[in-house]
């Protein structure tokens, strides 16, 4: 089956001037990608998935970066299995790195003087309190303000209207 499918695979990069979808390339997990050539200026481009997804399945993450690169047109060349192999080995590189640096940054205690050098690194936790928990009322009287009838304590006569 596997001879089929290559030769099957070279047969559809042909431009034959009756087929309208050019196979271009696949993905490491068999996702078949086409080109049609619409017009002179702009091609389209598709893919063909490999798996039955669910429609809220499909999204950008189920292709690799260096096809999206090339179905958007902002990578030209076709991406060989070499550069997503290369591209899985740098990620697992990446994730190896982060286990590491996470081990040693446990083993590590962090000093107060270390968080003002490099604030980026660890960001200090705040705790919300409300305003009534530390609020303590002092006693207050208001000033004595002078007014126009010549009142110089603040207080004001009350009236009785019977």
């Amino acid at each position: 089956m596997g001879m089929f499918r290559g030769t099957y695979l070279q047969w559809m990069k042909l431009r034959l001037p009756w087929r309208k979808d050019v196979y271009m390339g696949t993905d490491l997990d068999g996702n078949l990608y086409f080109e049609r050539l619409v017009d002179t200026y702009r091609s389209r481009r598709h893919v063909i998935y490999r798996k039955d997804l669910a429609l809220s399945e499909y999204s950008d993450k189920v292709i690799p970066i260096q096809w999206q690169a090339w179905m958007r047109h902002t990578r030209h060349r076709i991406p060989t299995l070499d550069d997503l192999n290369q591209d899985i080995q740098r990620q697992e590189q990446i994730a190896d790195n982060v286990q590491k640096l996470a081990a040693k940054e446990a083993r590590l205690p962090i000093s107060p003087e270390d968080t003002t050098k490099h604030a980026y690194t660890r960001q200090p936790q705040f705790q919300k309190s409300t305003p009534g928990e530390s609020f303590q009322p002092e006693n207050w009287a208001p000033a004595a303000t002078s007014s126009a009838s010549g009142n110089k304590t603040g207080s004001t006569k009350k009236r009785h209207n019977p």
